[in-house]
């Protein structure tokens, strides 16, 4: 199958449709999104890591481990503000410092204890589940917030969990993404590529590897002419699409493309 990735806006993937509880629905996300959670959660309490091993780095340059946990609590909480303004009827940010509070906040929290700030991502996204409880029980999805609707809210988080959750560099890697999730962000992140400045490419899904989305054997078209091509397992298109190079292993020859999230 081959498909050929044509400039765009960036669309929200979600739609208001019939919830049946499927992929491209808020009820199938957020229990996607539970499941990744609770995965998370139990993930950072078997690491059983010490407080120095927080200002080791992460798999993003400048970020050290607690960066990343200061900023997964800082995002729960920040969803969890401008989802309650929705269900007031309000626009209320996300981070009313803006993206300069939002970076001081994360900087001030990154320099806390293992136990202060796991303490800090479960009681975040403990919260956070609540809040998505109270959107679905009112059916609040279409709700407008600062710069989308409510039901976006889910599977933005979906990808904050999982893909720094690779970012920690601990136990979990990007070759123990679900199929489910692999299948879910790598056409998003192929989307979004011209808006990134990435080359022309031509990327390949090959057999292989220990996630199996359903996607093998498909080929996107991005740019121009005299495309780069990259040929790979899907989660490892994934973790380089998505700008964690180092997590993705067999593509070591991969041109490097900007962060994502």
């Amino acid at each position: 199958m081959s498909r050929v990735v044509t400039p765009a806006t960036r669309v929200w993937r979600c739609r208001p449709v019939e919830d049946d509880g499927g992929m491209s629905t808020p009820t199938g996300l957020l229990t996607a999104l539970r499941t990744s959670t609770a995965a998370m959660l139990q993930g950072l309490a078997a690491e059983q890591w010490g407080d120095d091993d927080l200002r080791a780095p992460s798999l993003l340059p400048g970020w050290t481990r607690g960066h990343v946990l200061a900023h997964i609590a800082r995002n729960a909480d920040g969803i969890t503000r401008t989802l309650s303004g929705a269900l007031r009827g309000q626009r209320v940010p996300r981070y009313p410092g803006g993206r300069a509070g939002r970076n001081a906040d994360i900087e001030a929290g990154s320099t806390r204890g293992f136990a202060e700030l796991a303490a800090d991502v479960r009681e975040s996204a403990d919260r956070l589940g609540r809040l998505f409880a109270a959107v679905a029980d009112a059916d609040g999805w279409d709700l407008p917030t600062e710069d989308r609707p409510a039901r976006d809210y889910v599977q933005a988080r979906w990808r904050e969990v999982e893909i720094h959750r690779v970012d920690l560099a601990g136990g979990y890697t990007a070759d123990q993404w679900s199929a489910e999730f692999v299948a879910y962000v790598l056409p998003e992140l192929i989307g979004s590529l011209d808006a990134r400045g990435a080359p022309p490419l031509r990327i390949e899904v090959t057999a292989g590897g220990s996630v199996t989305s359903g996607l093998g054997g498909t080929v996107w078209t991005v740019g121009g002419a005299r495309p780069i091509h990259v040929a790979g397992p899907d989660w490892a298109l994934a973790a380089w699409l998505a700008g964690r190079h180092a997590a993705s292993g067999a593509l070591i020859d991969a041109p490097e493309v900007s962060a994502w999230l």
